[in-house]
């Protein structure tokens, strides 16, 4: 977000904008990462970068890209306990200032890039503070806000409602499906922990000192590399050292898996977080393109029922 504001661009989430899903579906395709190509094809005046966080991003960005060279593929690394994942995580920066460039940007001076890093961790310890005083939902929103257009919001009414504490793990959460937190609300449950995308754990940490030695470049990158919290990662320990803390602190009783149909990764992952965290599970598949249907409302309700 830094390095794209700080090229004179207004960076823009995807979660907010993607249209609705189209009459007809690949089989086999994700239905987010259809939802991207769509994007991308109806704004062809906006650039747009996709990374590979998986396979279907991967073929999302080929199907919109062509010969379109307003689209960027980011190669995000899989792994990141070498030297090199650090080295070509750092190189990737580099080319997608060049990328921003091309696209008419203005490359940042080292000042420059430093008030925006410290502007941007400003709003994101607004946020911090905003979020436990918020709703389940108001606080979704909030974040979806914030990782929409960076803007916080100044107040966080909807106090949290009581209810059974439940963790919400997975991937990608569209504006139109914000309802799925006042169904979890209406079966008497209450999401303590939003660990979808964009939830909690898409939320940077206070940036730390930086070193002397350090350029703005590098501290930001470093600072996005070591805190990059996600299933994709080979091995992905940092998701669950990052879970198990908020697990505890939050006292969560069970675990909701927001699954999209044809994510393999999330749903590979249901039995490691059952067997680390030893909390009872519920998979959702999301085939709903707004808010929650009555099957799955029915499984909610027997769920949070059976945590009682």
């Amino acid at each position: 977000m830094e390095w794209v504001q700080a090229h004179g661009f207004d960076p823009r989430g995807v979660w907010a904008a993607v249209p609705g899903p189209g009459s007809a579906m690949p089989e086999g395709v994700c239905a987010f990462a259809q939802q991207l190509t769509d994007l991308a094809r109806a704004h062809p005046d906006t650039g747009v970068i996709i990374t590979t966080a998986c396979d279907q991003m991967r073929r999302a960005a080929d199907a919109a890209a062509g010969s379109d060279s307003r689209v960027l593929l980011f190669n995000l690394p899989a792994t990141w306990q070498t030297p090199a994942a650090r080295w070509l995580y750092h190189h990737e920066v580099e080319r997608l200032g060049r990328f921003l460039v091309r696209l008419g940007g203005r490359p940042p001076t080292a000042a420059a890039l430093e008030t925006v890093l410290r502007d941007c961790d400003r709003r994101r310890q607004q946020l911090r503070e905003i979020l436990p005083q918020a709703s389940a939902r108001r606080a979704a929103e909030l974040l979806m806000d914030f990782f929409d257009d960076g803007h916080v919001a100044g107040q966080a009414p909807a106090a949290p409602a009581p209810g059974t504490p439940l963790a919400l793990v997975g991937g990608p959460l569209l504006r139109s499906q914000l309802e799925l937190f006042d169904a979890v609300e209406s079966v008497g449950g209450r999401v303590a922990l939003n660990a979808t995308e964009p939830g909690e754990r898409c939320l940077l940490p206070p940036l730390p000192p930086r070193r002397a030695d350090q350029t703005a470049l590098a501290f930001l990158a470093d600072h996005y590399f070591d805190h990059s919290v996600d299933v994709f990662h080979r091995p992905n320990s940092r998701l669950y050292a990052w879970l198990g803390p908020r697990l505890a602190e939050r006292r969560v009783r069970g675990i909701v898996l927001w699954v999209r149909v044809g994510c393999d990764l999330w749903r590979a992952e249901a039995a490691s977080l059952r067997q680390a965290f030893g909390l009872p599970m519920l998979m959702l598949d999301e085939h709903e393109p707004r808010g929650v249907g009555p099957r799955d409302l029915t499984r909610l309700c027997a769920f949070v029922e059976s945590l009682r």
